[in-house]
């Protein structure tokens, strides 16, 4: 299968870390994300949060440590003969920071799709991609409305009754296990 895979949230534990670092820069206590986008979480604009992440970019992709399953899920993935296709919100500018973080975890890489903040479902079809990790709702739906299985990673900020369409999963283990059941590897193989 080709298999879709957003990176922030699903492989890199980038929400944890940045509220972390977004606490002590803004003041504030928050110890969960209810909204995927934090500005409002932190009572800051757009613009603020932008700003913020404009200037420590390399710093704030440098330090999450990778979801927990995830590199050996992909792993596994890639020996099981499926193709991993990363599609992110990140710029193209963002390249050499994502890059070097997965190079610095050795999770395995060939294809990074950067949207930009763009709507993935033209990527997703532009890719042919068959099923797609991620973890933020919004996309989950567009990319499920255009055809394509998504595996929503459980998180704080994409509680809720989900369509058909998108199956919630709570870790690695579980996407291993959604994708198997899609696919013609047996069940009984484990992570």
């Amino acid at each position: 299968m080709r298999i879709g895979v957003d990176i922030d949230g699903v492989v890199s534990d980038s929400y944890r870390a940045w509220v972390r670092e977004l606490n002590q820069h803004f003041g504030t206590n928050i110890l969960e994300l209810k909204n995927y986008d934090m500005h409002l979480d932190f009572g800051v604009s757009w613009e603020a949060m932008g700003k913020y992440f404009d200037d420590n970019v390399a710093h704030l992709f440098d330090i999450p440590q990778p979801v927990a399953g995830a590199k050996e899920g992909i792993d596994k993935l890639l020996r099981e003969g499926h193709e991993v296709v990363y599609v992110t919100a990140r710029s193209l500018e963002e390249e050499k920071h994502t890059v070097r973080w997965l190079e610095k975890y050795k999770i395995p890489y060939e294809q990074i799709l950067f949207t930009s903040f763009q709507c993935k479902v033209e990527y997703a079809l532009q890719w042919k991609l068959e099923i797609f990790l991620e973890d933020y709702l919004g996309n989950a739906q567009a990319i499920s409305e255009a055809g394509i299985h998504v595996l929503l990673l459980d998180a704080s900020y994409n509680k809720g009754e989900l369509p058909s369409g998108i199956t919630r999963c709570q870790d690695w283990r579980e996407i291993i296990k959604e994708i198997r059941k899609r696919s013609f590897y047996p069940q009984s193989a484990s992570m």
